[in-house]
């Protein structure tokens, strides 16, 4: 019985650090599941081009699917894209082309990207 309080008193302290190692754990979870903040392009266009990431974890929600695949993934560097490269299906043309996401050439749908 003396020794009983030694082995409580171990597992509580293995309690505490699973418990602090999975809260850690989950909040880079977290941190990835939501990914970098929103940004804007400024394109040779008066007008800048909003992206963000929510709304594209939302419907894709693997970094890779986009990262590495499509774009290329340097900290701090934003590539200007042209859009006759993306009405060719390059860049956000590659999902943007009608059937996975409204399309790049549609008129209609600039001001979904393009905001002054």
């Amino acid at each position: 019985m003396r020794q009983a309080w030694k082995s409580w008193l171990l597992c509580a302290a293995v309690l505490m650090l699973l418990g602090f190692a999975g809260g850690i754990l989950t909040q880079q979870a977290w941190a990835q599941a939501k990914g970098p903040a929103d940004f804007d392009f400024s394109g040779a266009s008066e007008e800048k081009v909003a992206f963000s990431h929510e709304k594209h974890l939302a419907k894709s929600p693997k970094c890779t699917d986009c990262h590495t695949k499509i774009f290329k993934m340097a900290k701090g560097q934003r590539t200007a894209f042209k859009m006759a490269d993306m009405e060719k299906g390059q860049a956000c043309g590659t999902c943007h082309n009608g059937q996975a996401a409204f399309s790049v050439k549609e008129k209609a749908d600039c001001a979904k990207c393009h905001r002054k």
